[in-house]
């Protein structure tokens, strides 16, 4: 079974999340833990793949890419490992969903402007395992959360 967090590990989940760069010492107050306690939850956290990273969350537009679509692909079968592979190496492709439904996968691409964001989409369609492409542009996004954010929400009902 794989490992779950529990409210103690969501709460320090969400000290990182008001802070990131929170040294053990500083996180073991906010959470009202044990430093060692802390720096063993961490340790556990990494090593059972819950935490993935400390990175920088940024702001798309602030960072130079305020074009954000949305792309289902409709792929030949057989294929998707390949078109996979393909995607991946487009730096500006965020997300590769598989999906039910019209099409097969489903892409979060970030661009610099819809200039931009034509140019990968010719880069995307001129892949010949790709039958179809249709997509969305996001006028706006009201609600940004992730998943730290729900596991957080869910911790303060326990």
């Amino acid at each position: 079974m794989k490992y779950q967090p529990d409210q103690s590990d969501w709460r320090l989940i969400s000290a990182l999340r008001s802070n990131g760069r929170s040294s053990v010492t500083e996180l073991a107050k906010q959470t009202s833990m044990a430093r060692s306690t802390v720096q063993l939850r961490l340790s556990r956290l990494e090593s059972e793949g819950v935490i993935t990273g400390y990175g920088p969350d940024l702001a798309p537009a602030r960072a130079g890419f305020g074009v954000t679509a949305f792309t289902t692909l409709s792929i030949v079968q057989g294929s998707h490992d390949r078109v996979v592979s393909n995607l991946r190496a487009i730096a500006e492709i965020l997300e590769v969903h598989v999906v039910t439904g019209e099409g097969d996968l489903l892409c979060r691409i970030a661009a610099r402007s819809n200039d931009h964001l034509h140019e990968l989409l010719q880069l995307i369609v001129a892949m010949p395992e790709v039958g179809r492409a249709d997509s969305q542009l996001a006028l706006s996004s009201p609600v940004a959360k992730t998943i730290a954010d729900l596991g957080t929400a869910y911790s303060a009902f326990d």
